[in-house]
């Protein structure tokens, strides 16, 4: 009976008492003879095929031996298999629970989902192994001892065991890798496939490289003591790595690359005395510790790969799929490791703090790379220290300072890459560096400056040079074409200006050209012989001439030019038989698309805001992707698309296309725009086309109903506006409901009737909400409440009826709110105060009542425009309107407003120093203009008409400081009555100079309604109150003002001569005052348009300077100023006064002859007491009430004005 006894490192066979001592004596003889032959052959130097000769004594060995022992072996090594290496392992029965726990410590991955993760390429790096020794030594001319040597010598189960442990770790392999490991083959676990041992059997080689293996690490592998070399890269590991493999003082390469491991790189690592490879690589966002500082202690240690990609030769650009997120600092204990050649930190993310500056005692260092982490301040100088670098890479992190000088001395240097940081200053200032084997540079997204750094074009071995997103200036070396292997080369986003240099024509290995977004002036000509060129981005630069200098570019792919003033046609590119991308917007190209009929390979023409004409015929047989040919002068109908089954994206609005959409009724779109242009029929065609996330129709003559659209469940944009569409909106109920991605909803200015479907608040999405100037009916739905991201609700113009919705006030983000003419009741909600983003609110035009008190505008800071005129407001007017500090337009006017204006100009002046449009008319405020109103410093709209203000005008206007600003040039206002885009509605905003606000003026005797106001409106009316006194000299000091109403006052005296400063001056109306003296000869002026002088008392001739006495009408003198003679009055003057200009005219009293006869008979009837009494009345009411004194003077004309109506600022109609 045999037994199996563990001893020391083997085992032995021990026999039972009735064995013969003999057969002991001579087994033990047979061993002792093959152990001095493997040290003999040893000794010699010869293989240990010297084994093979003696295979009579392997015989006789076999005949010895129990024939029961193989599974007696089998047996026993079952039983101690049960056994655990170290105390904390857990039993192969606790595996599957282990895992389910690092699952949830990591997140739960199934093995589908992470084999999605399998790398392309799962051949095994041999990068490690041509460097050092074999990572796997396969001895096969020692197998046939060796399996002599495992049947005579049974070794210990201490290594067996741990690879048993191991493989029971493990839940999935391929390859059937583990197959044979079973306890029944342990005594030949030496031959277990990817297990590699020694001439002593002990394990010192495991690669399990490329497995797909799922499973944990366990310390198992900490027992295999002779293990030198360690490889699981590419499998589907979950697990942290093992604190007991610490122990393995003589692991000499360690690599786990391209798993799911989690934590950091264990600090007992540092006790890897003889290791000389550590490659961690990419294992994902897990793996998020710090690095320890006992790596230090590795004074062996070659490569260092803690980042994401193996990158020996510099030439992996691509980035993996995964990163690593280890952070903290680096340790600067690593500089001990002076043997390093290889260090890589690349793509952690947050690793942070300052590179040590002792990194530069690693003088061995070939590849050194911190990319994409978040490390600070300056690059170290000490970095020039590294003499044999060939990669330094410091891309995308937040080092600032200047490019240290040092480094131009690095004389081996082949790639260098600091793009992506906060670097200043001229970059190598050193006019020759030792950088001529360099052949990779990039500088590209830091704050260099200063001109082109000259010393690049002395590295003649530069094949790619990428310095864009900088601030260089200036421009590009004449000498340039020296770079004569350069195949890419990039300086776009610059400052640079001037021409391309001739000498670029020399770089004839140039593939990629970046020059977009520069100054860049001059034609493309220096280009002509780059006939490798594939790239060419020369956008947003000034090139003008043709694109003539590109005809022999006969590989050129990309082609971007846009925002430049290239001319002529496209004819020159007509033989480009590769070109996939034509980006040529805003240029001034001519002619039509013919030139591009045959270009087959042509997937995107992006063309538009150019003078192409023509129709779209020669596209009919391309097969594009992306057509853009908006703003244009392009003809014809939409037929010769109908075949891009291709085509996703067409743009072709603003031209004069005709013609319906049933061309695209079979077209796969994503993005339609045919705005503004002459489309008629319905949007039937576009029934079928699901896939539409971008529709914009706007402009045309379309018909029909919304029908066609409603099962659009991806539609992200809807721009329907200006065209005939009736029906309801009953379509867009399914749309809500279908669409959770719809932003942009603009149906203004067509037919549509019934009311607005509630379904609306159901796109949670919604921006922009436009549906005015339709037939809209019914309440406003309350769920539009639920539009939580809601910018703009546009529901003007319609027939609405009652409340504004208070549920609006949650509406956070909402800023533009417009429900103007409509017929809308109650009070204005206070909660819309809680709208703080709100800019723009305007409720004019409603039968709103109560007042505006109620409203909170401490909580409006953000508003710039607040109109409600034409409404049944009443109340003060609201003070806490003076904390909107960004107000530019506050419009009370028609409306019930009473009481006088608070006089508080030191708390307003902090608040409304930037309005620019103050309308109050048609109120019943009274008392003094308070004394703030003077002082606006931006204002440039100001209408206080109809309403019973008292006092003189002030006599320091220097507070209207926009009304005296010289830069402005006459512009009548008129002109700005004809803006309108629907895709960006009317707003208040300043945009060129212009107010974009919808604002009504009286000017010129008629109502002006203007889209928006000009820089150059100026405009003052003050009539229809009971101002009084002179006018004053500091209205002289208005240079800007364009219009100026002060009819229906009492002011009195003589007409400033000051009046001639006012050079823009195009509409003055004064009538109805108590103005007395002679007509200024200033007021002859050419620009001045409008004049109206009636219902005063002036006298004397009317100036005949500038055609002014045949320029305007009588009306503009009469009635009333029966003292004024000359044309055009038939009343001649009696005696020709030298004095045309006025000037001297006396300020008296007004005259009785201008009383009628009527009311002389009646003071010649009175009696001496009613004498007395009339002329008290008379008197007074001449001095105080001015409609008064024009109802006794001229009673037909006063009544005549009555019936006409008011004779206010904002309310005559057009």
């Amino acid at each position: 009976m045999h037994l199996l006894r563990r001893s020391t490192g083997r085992a032995s066979v021990v026999s039972s008492p009735d064995l013969p001592a003999l057969r002991e004596r001579f087994r033990m003889l047979v061993i002792l003879v093959l152990c001095c032959l493997q040290l003999g052959a040893c000794a010699v130097g010869q293989d240990d095929t010297t084994f093979g000769e003696i295979s009579r004594i392997e015989t006789l060995d076999e005949t010895l031996q129990d024939p029961d022992f193989d599974a007696r072996a089998e047996s026993v090594g079952k039983e101690h298999g049960s056994i655990n290496i170290d105390s904390g392992l857990p039993p192969a029965s606790s595996v599957e629970g282990h895992m389910s726990q690092q699952q949830a410590h990591g997140g739960q991955r199934s093995q589908r989902e992470l084999q999605q993760f399998r790398l392309e390429d799962q051949a095994v790096d041999t990068s490690l192994t041509n460097r050092h020794e074999p990572l796997h030594r396969f001895q096969e001319e020692s197998t046939h001892s060796r399996r002599i040597s495992r049947t005579l010598l049974q070794d210990s189960f201490g290594e067996v065991d741990a690879l048993l442990q191991f493989k029971a770790e493990i839940e999935n392999y391929t390859d059937n890798a583990f197959d044979g490991w079973t306890t029944g083959n342990r005594s030949t676990y030496c031959s277990w496939t990817r297990v590699i041992c020694d001439d002593e059997l002990h394990v010192i080689s495991l690669n399990f490289s490329a497995l797909e293996m799922n499973g944990t690490l366990g310390p198992s592998l900490g027992k295999l003591e002779y293990l030198e070399d360690l490889d699981l890269s590419h499998n589907f590991l979950l697990s942290e790595l093992p604190v007991e493999w610490g122990r393995l003082q003589r692991l000499q390469t360690l690599n786990v690359h391209d798993n799911f491991l989690f934590g950091g790189v264990p600090a007992e690592y540092g006790n890897m005395s003889s290791l000389r490879v550590l490659y961690i690589g990419e294992q994902g966002e897990l793996f998020n510790g710090f690095i320890p500082e006992e790596l230090g202690l590795l004074f062996e240690l070659e490569v260092l790969a803690l980042g994401t990609r193996l990158n020996f030769d510099s030439k992996q650009e691509n980035y993996p799929d995964r990163s690593n997120r280890m952070r903290g600092h680096i340790p600067k204990s690593i500089a001990n490791c002076t043997k390093l050649w290889y260090m890589d930190f690349s793509d952690n993310f947050y690793l942070t703090g300052p590179i040590p500056r002792e990194y530069g005692q690693l003088v061995n260092l070939e590849y050194l790379s911190f990319e994409q982490n978040d490390f600070t301040g300056s690059i170290p100088s000490e970095l020039g220290n590294l003499t044999n670098i060939k990669f330094l890479h410091l891309r995308y992190n937040a080092l600032e300072g200047e490019f240290p000088v040092e480094l131009a001395s690095l004389s081996e240097l082949k790639f260098l890459n600091v793009a992506d940081n906060f670097l200043t200053g001229s970059f190598l200032t050193v006019e020759s560096p030792s950088w001529s084997r360099l052949e990779k540079l990039y500088i590209s997204g830091n704050n260099f400056h200063g001109g082109f750094p000259k010393a690049v074009t002395a590295m003649t071995a530069l094949t790619t040079f990428d310095m864009s997103s900088n601030e260089f200036t200036g421009s590009l070396p004449e000498n340039l074409g020296q770079l004569a292997n350069l195949q890419a080369f990039d300086f776009t986003i610059n400052q640079l200006d001037g021409k391309l240099p001739d000498s670029l024509n020399n770089c004839t290995q140039l593939f990629m050209l970046g020059a977009a977004k520069n100054n860049l002036t001059g034609t493309l000509e220096p280009l002509r012989n780059l006939s490798l060129l594939v790239h060419l981005r020369a956008q947003y630069n000034r090139f003008t001439g043709t694109l003539e200098p590109l005809r022999n570019l006969s590989l050129l792919v990309f082609l971007f030019a846009t925002n430049n003033r290239l001319t002529g046609t496209l004819e020159p590119l007509k033989d480009l038989s590769l070109l996939d991308t034509l980006d040529a917007r805003n240029n001034r190209i001519t002619g039509t698309l013919e030139p591009l009929r045959n270009l087959s390979a042509l997937k995107s023409l992006e063309a538009w805001n150019n003078n192409l004409t023509g129709t779209l015929e020669p596209l009919r047989t391309l097969s594009l992707f992306i057509l853009t040919a908006t703003n244009n002068n392009l003809t014809g109908t939409l037929e010769p698309l109908r075949n891009l089954s291709e085509l996703r994206t067409l743009y072709v609005g603003n031209n004069r296309l005709t013609g319906t959409l049933e061309p695209l009724r079979t077209l796969s779109l994503s993005g339609l725009d045919v705005a503004n242009n002459r489309l008629t029929g319905t949007l039937e065609p576009l029934r079928a086309i699901s896939q539409f996330r971008i529709l914009d129709v706007a402009n045309n003559r379309l018909t029909g109903t919304l029908e066609p659209l409603r099962n659009l469940s991806l539609l992200f944009i809807l721009y329907a506006s200006n065209n005939r569409l009736t029906g309801t909106l009953e379509p867009l109920r399914t749309l809500s409901l279908l669409s959770d991605v719809m932003e942009y909803l603009l149906l203004s200015h067509n037919d549509f009737r019934g009311p607005i479907p509630a379904e609306l608040g159901k796109l949670p999405n919604l921006v922009l909400l436009l549906l005015h100037n339709n037939g809209l009916s019914e309440p406003i739905p309350t769920s539009l409440a639920n539009l939580q991201y809601i910018q703009e609700i546009n529901l003007s113009n319609n027939f609405l009826t009652g409340v504004i919705p208070p549920e609006l006030g949650r509406l956070q983000f909402m800023q533009y709110l417009s429900l103007h003419s409509n017929n809308l009741t109650g009070t204005i909600p206070a909660p819309l105060a809680n709208c703080g983003s709100l800019r723009n609110i305007r409720l004019s035009n409603n039968k709103l009542t109560g007042n505006v008190t109620q409203i909170d505008f401490l909580q409006l800071r953000s508003l710039e425009s607040f109109s409600v005129n034409g409404n049944q407001l009443g109340g003060e007017f609201p003070v806490s309107v003076y904390n909107c500090t960004d107000l530019k337009l506050l419009d009370l006017s028609s409306n019930k407003f009473s009481g006088e204006l608070p006089d508080n100009y030191e708390y307003s002046q902090q608040v409304l120093r930037k309005l620019r449009v103050l309308k109050l008319s048609s109120n019943k405020f009274g008392g003094r203009v308070p004394g703030w109103i003077w002082k606006l410093s931006e204002l440039q709209v100001l209408d206080l008409s109809h309403n019973s203000f008292t006092g003189v005008w002030p006599t320091n206007l220097s507070g209207l400081e926009g009304f005296s600003r010289l830069e402005a040039t006459p512009d009548d206002g008129e002109e700005g009555a004809s803006i309108s885009d629907e895709i960006l509605p009317i707003r208040v905003e300043v945009d060129e100079d212009k107010l974009l606000e919808q604002i009504s003026i009286e000017a010129k005797g008629s109502r002006l309604e203007l889209e928006y106001v000009l820089e150059t409106l100026f405009s003052i009316d003050l009539s229809y109150n009971q101002l009084s006194g002179r006018l004053p000299h500091a209205l002289g000091e208005l240079r800007r003002l364009t219009y100026l109403n002060l009819a229906h006052n009492n002011f009195s005296g003589e007409i400033p001569q000051v009046f001639g400063d006012l050079l823009h001056l195009q509409s003055l109306d004064l009538s109805a005052n108590y103005l007395t003296g002679k007509i200024p000869a200033v007021l002859s002026r050419p620009s001045l348009s409008y004049l109206k002088l009636s219902y005063n008392f002036l006298e004397g001739e009317i100036p005949t300077a500038n055609a002014f006495s045949t320029r305007y009408e009588i009306s503009s003198f009469k009635p009333g100023n029966n003292q004024l003679c000359g044309p055009p009055l038939e009343t001649t003057c009696a005696t020709q006064d030298s004095n045309a200009s006025g000037s001297s005219a006396t300020f008296g009293a007004p005259s009785f002859e201008l009383l009628d006869d009527v009311f002389w008979r009646a003071f010649e009837i009175g009696i001496p007491i009613g004498f007395v009494i009339l002329i008290g009345v008379v008197i007074g009411m001449l001095r105080t009430m001015p409609c008064a004194r024009h109802w006794l003077l001229h009673t037909q004309d006063f009544a005549r004005h009555f019936k006409q109506g008011r004779y206010g600022v904002f309310n005559e109609p057009t």
